[in-house]
């Protein structure tokens, strides 16, 4: 089956689906879900003994290496079992279904999920140690919320000899707290499914970071042009590129005398003084796959997101040089929240005739469809699971006043974040304005008045709730799952199967995930695990000064940040104007989602770079030669990503564990920025 090439939209499909033939029978559907619960036990073992301990990351990336890694293996396997076992060798469809369950359970056992939330339960407890008054605020959080054995919760960071969890301890909170993120996961997967149909097939958005798992997981590659030994001598060349750059990074740490390009180029040594300082926050990271990805990236994407980091340095730089000196100017993530909201909403409206057409056939006001059944289910399943979590939210204490827009700014962001994985497919995990939900609602209402109208209950549950705000765990689900639904029409696979496959992958993940971080922390301790020094992991920190942070404003309220809260309206009106412009003017070559993707991570971004590398060379490929060349062009950036993958993900994290400690952790990449 050939590779569906993301360079260009897929054909263009009518309005009411056509009944395809399912390329994954009920006995491969049950063959892949199985090698992917087993895999996904192998990779929690693999976490549990390197990112436990070391601090060495072998789950990240965008997409989770884990999930790349299952797919490159089974397609050098292929070939020899359609040669000695035809019936073992696994199909397209099949291997799409494996990567698409791989990733969603990778992320659970991830930096990002479990491990942010794990130490929300315990860190006031913990810490009121040295804090008395985090002691009294823990009184706030109801006994069936989170663990009340103190001895417990002090092996909990600093190890337990015997390494036993006390497992009575935890399964009440946990199991609440499993129904609440299986509420997540649902109300995410049924969001998605009730606007797939919108975004995939008619707006027909073209998923440029599953060009990697489609280019893997395919034997044909003819879509591309050309002949098939150019083909080859085009990716062979795009491999070269990381083989040469990791080459010479590795060999750096054996013969430290070897010179080498490390892995980021910081500009600080060179703008120490007034007005421009601002540029010594400025990095080059090189980051070889998003160059490779950012090929298939809309030019007007990746221009504008190296165009409007560059222009949020120059307007750091004319405030220092007019004598504006408040922290945090130009306040680049409260620009990007407010585009975040100003972009969710315009894609409300952008999507109301759809699910209101939706909602009329799923319960028969309109005709039905072939899809009205799933439709039904995924307008109960997002209304129940919403009031499953509010009720949750209200059962705990946490006021309702509070956590409805709390949960509305993170319902947008889960939009706009899933947006962004379809219409851009920058592989960057860190494209939202991390920790702004939270703080951007409770700037805006102000803390006193947050306090008046909810309580010191509710803002103490609003802190326990904070890392559905610093980290990002629905909108992860939200973007993995809008990628396999566009994987399971790709590859034919029935939308049921798929969706048993997910929630397999989820409750393999989310279970695996529980012990893969209480097994480390009763063995090693919070406070040494992840390669700590005794301060503590670093999420575990997180949590420790979220509840700092909480303490001091609950003692003393602070006021309103105005500043900020200009810099989030400016945020919003410019994405309203940019998507104006953009809905005007054809040609417009700045998109608001660019600027949003640009703003997102701070001063200090990771993407303006290699997007703008890719941007270059994009641009010169289509000036020269058009589509055709540009289509020619595809392996050999497929060959710089995947390389880069293999290279600095798998091969050379694997082999340093044979050589030394200090090999390994003299070059250790970490992906997805």
């Amino acid at each position: 089956m050939s590779v569906v090439p993301h360079s260009a939209p897929p054909q263009v499909e009518s309005d009411t689906p056509r009944p395809v033939e399912s390329a994954l029978p009920a006995r491969r559907a049950v063959a892949a879900i199985a090698f992917s619960v087993v895999y996904l036990i192998g990779v929690a073992l693999a976490i549990r003994y390197t990112e436990m301990v070391t601090g060495r990351y072998i789950s990240h990336g965008v997409p989770p290496l884990p999930a790349f890694a299952a797919i490159l293996f089974l397609s050098l396997l292929r070939p020899l079992l359609r040669r000695f076992a035809p019936r073992l060798a696994p199909t397209y469809a099949q291997m799409l279904l494996i990567y698409a369950m791989v990733a969603t359970g990778t992320i659970l056992m991830g930096a990002y999920q479990i491990r942010a939330f794990i130490p929300h339960l315990v860190a006031m407890q913990y810490w009121g140690k040295d804090t008395p008054a985090l002691l009294d605020y823990a009184k706030y959080l109801p006994a069936w919320l989170v663990p009340q054995d103190a001895e417990a919760i002090k092996r909990f960071y600093e190890s337990d000899r015997q390494g036993i969890i006390p497992w009575g301890v935890w399964l009440r909170p946990l199991f609440w707290w499993s129904l609440f993120l299986l509420a997540i996961f649902l109300g995410a997967f049924s969001l998605i499914t009730l606007i797939q149909r919108r975004w995939i097939r008619e707006e027909r958005l073209t998923f440029p970071l599953l060009a990697i798992p489609l280019a893997v997981s395919s034997d044909d590659w003819s879509s591309y042009g050309g002949t098939h030994r150019s083909r080859r001598t085009l990716f062979l060349l795009g491999l070269a590129v990381p083989a040469l750059f990791n080459g010479l990074n590795i060999l750096h740490v054996l013969v430290p005398s070897i010179p080498s390009p490390g892995f980021y180029k910081s500009f600080q040594e060179y703008f120490p003084d007034r007005p421009w300082q601002p540029l010594g926050q400025v990095y080059i990271f090189y980051m070889l796959e998003a160059i490779g990805i950012g090929y298939f990236v809309p030019l007007e994407i990746s221009f504008s997101i190296w165009f409007f980091y560059l222009l949020n340095r120059l307007m750091a730089i004319a405030g220092s040089a007019a004598g504006y000196d408040e922290p945090g100017f130009p306040f680049t993530q409260e620009q990007s929240a407010g585009g975040y909201i100003a972009m969710g909403l315009l894609l409300l409206w952008g999507l109301r005739r759809a699910l209101a057409n939706s909602l009329k056939r799923a319960f028969g006001a309109l005709p039905a469809t072939p899809e009205t059944g799933q439709e039904r289910w995924a307008w109960i399943g997002l209304i129940g699971c919403t009031l499953f979590i509010l009720g949750f939210c209200a059962r705990a204490g946490f006021s309702l006043i509070l956590a409805v827009p709390y949960f509305a700014i993170i319902g947008l962001f889960v939009l706009v974040f899933a947006r962004i994985r379809a219409e851009t497919g920058v592989p960057f995990g860190f494209v939202y304005p991390y920790g702004l939900p939270k703080e951007m609602l409770l700037n805006t209402l102000s803390i006193p008045r947050a306090l008046s109208w909810g309580g010191t209950g509710s803002f103490v549950l609003f802190s326990s709730l904070a890392w559905l705000s610093r980290h990002h765990l629905p909108e992860e689900h939200a973007a993995y799952q809008l990628d396999n639904v566009k994987l399971s029409e790709v590859g034919r696979i029935p939308y049921r199967t798929l969706f048993w496959g997910l929630l397999v992958a989820f409750v393999v993940g989310l279970l695996a995930a529980y012990w893969v971080h209480l097994s480390a922390y009763y063995v090693i301790g919070a406070n040494m695990a992840g390669g700590g020094t005794g301060t503590g992991e670093y999420r575990a920190i997180v949590a420790m000064q979220e509840y700092q942070q909480m303490a001091t404003r609950l003692s003393n309220p602070p006021n309103p940040q105005v500043s900020k809260m200009l810099a989030t309206f400016g945020g919003f009106a410019f994405v309203c104007v940019l998507t104006a412009l953009r809905t005007h003017l054809l040609r417009m070559p700045l998109h608001p989602l660019g600027f949003i993707i640009a703003t997102a991570y701070g001063d200090s971004a990771t993407a303006w770079f290699p997007l703008g590398v890719a941007w270059l060379c994009k641009a010169a490929i289509l000036r020269a030669g058009g589509l055709k060349l540009y289509r020619q062009g595809i392996p050999f950036f497929l060959g710089i990503a995947i390389g880069h993958f293999f290279i600095a993900g798998i091969f050379w994290p694997v082999l340093s564990l044979f050589i030394t400690r200090e090999a390994s952790q003299g070059y250790h990449l970490y992906f997805g920025g």
